[in-house]
């Protein structure tokens, strides 16, 4: 009886640990700015993962690059105010809905 009891709570143990994990991008960065691994799902969610990210410096972001390729990043800016430097690294924008890709079209066999 007490074994069976052990090994529930275990089990209930494994269960809600594994159910509470989540995928998360990649994030790099301290408090000059950093870089989110590229995929689909980080380029539709960047502004608010580096907004989090820049928040906990009391900073404003800029993403300021977005390479659309599986291995590479996007890089974001963390700065204390926005409008000072407007003119030195633009902003660069970032996709807002994660779509399939439409290339290459999709074979139709007519038969």
């Amino acid at each position: 009886m007490r074994s069976l009891v052990v090994s529930a709570i275990i089990g209930i143990a494994i269960v809600g640990t594994i159910s509470t994990a989540q995928a998360q991008p990649y994030l790099k960065g301290n408090d000059t700015g950093g870089i989110i691994a590229w995929s689909c799902e980080a380029e539709a969610l960047a502004h608010q993962i580096a907004g989090e990210h820049c928040a906990w410096y009391s900073k404003y972001h800029r993403i300021t690059g977005v390479h659309r390729m599986e291995g590479d990043y996007i890089s974001f800016q963390c700065l204390w105010n926005p409008r000072l430097a407007r003119f030195a690294i633009p902003a660069v924008r970032t996709r807002s809905v994660c779509r399939a890709h439409a290339y290459p079209p999709p074979v139709r066999v007519k038969y």
